[in-house]
């Protein structure tokens, strides 16, 4: 869409993210699929009482109202909104729509945003809206994507659906900057996604490896949300992920400090996430003797990283901590907390040590195996049982860290 045809660019007359339109689905609300569909059309009465938010129509000179909300209603037949041709964004979650009923909306000029979460939509093939930017699918029937085409598209949320993998045209979705895969059926990261993605997100599927073959071709992406997943090692990530400054690894099960290594390739990564998996259980298990619970006050998502920096802290040194900076010294925030002068300095000092210690060990004709013990859920947080520094600082990997 060209600036001009609306008074003013696309991107001035997109919603606040604070707007009800963006409000995430509730993982806990289940779209009752076998109950039978009684037919129910939207009438014109009903259609203009959902009208909201006043603002300058695609002239750019005169006042409409640019959005209707139509929520929980029960519908199933939304036509007679193509009589309300000014419209922009409409909100259609939690109704019994299905896709050929929101065909119609191709019919609707200049829609910028549709959400349609909540309703019956078995595939997200939509007939193509030239303007469409934002199209939120959450909690539906979908299984396949390949044939999702939206020349205009900048986000496509698909949440808790029936995705087992993800095949997407990168000619059909030529602008996708943020796709979100959450809750769905993924075991990998394999599939076809558009190359112009920045942000990705697949939380809570069942992925358990990484395809380097796929994450290599994103080479815009900035953001991998990869939390409540099932991944214990790190293959898979390359130096073409030339952008990506925020990882997020939370509850996997990366049971070694040393498989953070394998993120090294990452030249611009600076936010790591790993609170949740078994080689964060010391710290853990040290809350919990503090009567704290486990995740209290832990960061919940992307948004609270990603917001304004607090006052720099001065917790007390984690050396499970300390082992991912000796590893990865460019990052600036790992889980909550900003990287201190404090670690930066101490990381330094006992690399150096560690480093001198194992290249005289190497030069030496003795050969001494490092104590190493396997770090479980179960037994994350004894002293005993945790990996010795020898193995976080020791460059040295072995051919079981790469399989």
């Amino acid at each position: 869409m060209a600036e001009g045809e609306f008074g003013e660019s696309p991107r001035q007359l997109l919603l606040p993210e604070d707007h009800e339109f963006f409000k995430p689905p509730s993982a806990q609300f289940i779209v009752p699929f076998d109950v039978p569909i009684v037919e129910k059309k939207l009438t014109f009465e009903e259609a203009s009482k959902c009208l909201n938010t006043l603002g300058k129509d695609e002239s750019g000179i005169r006042y409409a109202y640019l959005m209707i909300t139509a929520t929980d209603k029960k519908l199933t037949d939304i036509s007679i909104i193509l009589n309300f041709k000014h419209v922009l964004f409409l909100d259609l979650s939690g109704n019994y729509l299905n896709l050929e009923a929101l065909q119609v909306l191709a019919k609707m000029p200049f829609l910028l945003m549709l959400n349609a979460n909540r309703n019956r939509v078995e595939s997200g093939a939509l007939d193509t809206m030239p303007y469409l930017q934002t199209l939120c699918l959450n909690i539906n029937k979908i299984e396949e994507t390949y044939d999702i085409s939206q020349p205009m598209l900048e986000t496509l949320e698909l949440e808790f659906n029936q995705i087992f993998t993800a095949q997407f045209d990168n000619e059909k979705l030529p602008h996708l900057l943020e796709l979100d895969l959450k809750g769905n059926h993924l075991i990998d990261l394999s599939g076809l996604y558009p190359e112009s993605l920045e942000r990705l997100f697949v939380a809570q599927n069942k992925i358990t490896r990484l395809n380097d073959l796929a994450l290599s071709k994103l080479t815009n992406l900035t953001t991998l949300h990869l939390r409540d997943n099932k991944i214990r090692k790190l293959n898979g990530f390359s130096e073409f992920l030339t952008k990506l400054s925020y990882l997020n690894l939370r509850n996997n099960n990366i049971t070694k400090v040393r498989q953070f290594r394998k993120l090294a390739c990452l030249p611009s990564l600076e936010i790591l996430v790993y609170t949740g998996n078994p080689v964060d259980g010391k710290r853990q298990k040290g809350l919990e003797m503090q009567g704290e619970e486990p995740g209290e006050n832990e960061v919940e998502d992307e948004e609270e990283i990603f917001g304004e920096d607090q006052p720099d802290k001065k917790p007390e040194l984690d050396p499970i901590r300390l082992g991912v900076l000796v590893l990865l010294p460019n990052l600036k925030k790992i889980n909550k907390d900003l990287v201190n002068f404090q670690e930066k300095e101490e990381v330094f000092l006992t690399k150096s040590k560690r480093l001198d210690k194992i290249m005289s060990e190497m030069s030496s004709d003795e050969e001494t195996e490092p104590p190493t013990t396997t770090y479980t859920s179960e037994t994350a947080g004894s002293e005993s049982e945790a990996e010795t520094d020898q193995d976080i600082f020791d460059p040295r990997t072995d051919e079981e860290e790469n399989k």
